[in-house]
């Protein structure tokens, strides 16, 4: 029951940042949000984080993607919205999963990474940072 509740989330996350001014591409910053139900990092940390990179994305500086790389099925819609992105070939050298991955959406550049186990606090301060480039 507690995984069918985190795929529910995982799926309403992705609905919210992918509607409205979030599909618009007026994204300066693409997101890519590596988790798993496996993760240690993601079972403690991921409702959380989400819910702080949800509020700091108000201005829809950020375009989220929810990489999830459970198995191979939850993986596919994914690998399918990195690769319109552009982003397949600079996603090959990040493995790790309890990571936000950022990448400027213009040039495709890598950016920083963010682990999701920073406090909220921090993660909205770093988003912040990372937006005004």
């Amino acid at each position: 029951m507690k995984s069918l509740k985190k795929v529910l989330a995982t799926a309403l996350f992705a609905i919210v940042f992918t509607t409205g001014a979030y599909a618009q591409n007026s994204a300066k910053i693409i997101a890519v949000v590596k988790t798993a139900s496996w993760c240690s990092v993601c079972k403690a940390n991921e409702t959380r984080a989400m819910e702080a990179l949800k509020e700091n994305n108000k201005d829809g500086a950020y375009q989220f993607v929810i990489n999830n790389v459970t198995s191979p099925e939850t993986a596919k819609p994914s690998v399918a919205e990195i690769e319109k992105l552009g982003l397949t070939k600079m996603m090959e050298p990040y493995m790790a999963t309890g990571v936000v991955y950022l990448f400027d959406a213009k040039t495709k550049k890598p950016i920083n990474q963010l682990v999701m186990s920073l406090s909220s606090e921090d993660l909205g301060r770093a988003m912040d940072h990372f937006k005004k480039g």
